[in-house]
């Protein structure tokens, strides 16, 4: 089953560069290697994702997520199954 899986956070840390680079290399890394796409915006302290993939494999992202110390105020905005 698909799903694809919508939130927004706030950086903890807007003015460290090097951590918001690691978020974005770290993300094209596993979601690549976990069969996930998506998209990952972020601007003014506030990042947005849309991850689409298997339940499992977003669901068990979604938790490093709001587990990851760089983010903060992590919000759901829409979890829903998809066909493709």
């Amino acid at each position: 089953m698909l799903v694809r899986l919508l939130y927004v956070s706030k950086a903890v840390n807007p003015a460290d560069q090097k951590a918001i680079e690691s978020i974005v290399g770290v993300a094209r890394q596993y979601n690549t290697g976990h069969g996930l796409t998506g998209v990952l915006c972020y601007g003014d302290g506030v990042f947005m994702q849309c991850l689409e993939g298997g339940r499992d494999a977003v669901n068990a992202l979604y938790g490093h997520i709001i587990r990851d110390k760089r983010h903060q105020d992590v919000v759901l905005l829409r979890y829903e199954e998809i066909v493709e």
